[in-house]
């Protein structure tokens, strides 16, 4: 009897760790501009650590003009100023942004350190039944850019 109650304390907490766990993370979906001109949309996720304190972040984004639907994915750096270092895989560019009420603006760099291009970001509309599909799309970019 003391065992099976054990266990099934066991289960239960370990349930609500994982449906908390789940309920933590924090998809957001950005759409805007680099320079004015060439549209990109933003999929970032809020991660809670396991040890707690400040979340990090995951991230891709992608040209909407690409037709492959290709994304590139982001290695993210923030601090409590709200202001957020986004570094393309294989440094091809980064983005040196400031979140405010409506989302993101600052600047991407080129990685010659010269070229540099005004960003921003609006947040977006992110319906549940979407939030499947981009996560698909990060999964598989961090796949193809850190995985093989």
């Amino acid at each position: 009897m003391k065992k099976i109650f054990i266990l099934m304390a066991f289960v239960m907490l370990f349930c609500a760790w994982k449906a908390t766990a789940q309920e933590a993370r924090t998809p957001l979906l950005y759409e805007g501009t680099i320079d004015g001109k060439l549209a990109i949309t933003l999929y970032l996720v809020s991660v809670p650590r396991e040890c707690g304190g400040d979340p990090y972040y995951q991230c891709i984004y992608r040209y909407n003009k690409n037709k492959d639907n290709e994304w590139l994915s982001l290695n993210v750096a923030y601090n409590q100023q709200n202001q957020f270092i986004m570094v393309e895989h294989r440094f091809s560019g980064v983005m040196i942004l400031q979140k405010n009420i409506d989302g993101f603006s600052g600047i991407w760099i080129h990685p010659n350190g010269t070229t540099q291009k005004k960003v921003i970001l609006r947040k977006t509309h992110l319906p549940k039944t979407d939030i499947k599909k981009y996560e698909n799309y990060m999964d598989k970019t961090f796949y193809n850019t850190d995985d093989c």
